[in-house]
């Protein structure tokens, strides 16, 4: 495998380790539900929060809630070169 594609993939596997699993709450549920358009919103509201706490759309949308954005951590953790080819290729 691309060593590019490893660098880029433990940066991001990285980036969601920063989650506090306490995090994943009824209350943030409801903000990510509402964020989402149809059909992912039924789609996910009828999974619940038990079933979604796997959801890295979730898990990334606690994050940026505080202020952590994945494009900005990868940035910072990643050369130049790769976070180019990850723009690019994203």
């Amino acid at each position: 495998m691309d060593e590019r594609l490893l660098r880029i993939g433990r940066a991001i596997t990285g980036y969601y380790n920063q989650l506090n699993r306490a995090e994943l709450t009824e209350k943030n549920f409801k903000l990510w539900i509402e964020s989402l358009e149809e059909p992912m919103r039924s789609s996910f509201k009828n999974k619940g929060l038990d079933n979604c706490r796997g959801v890295l759309n979730f898990q990334r949308f606690i994050l940026e809630l505080q202020d952590i954005g994945l494009d900005e951590y990868l940035k910072n953790n990643l050369t130049d070169e790769d976070f180019s080819y990850w723009i690019a290729e994203k």
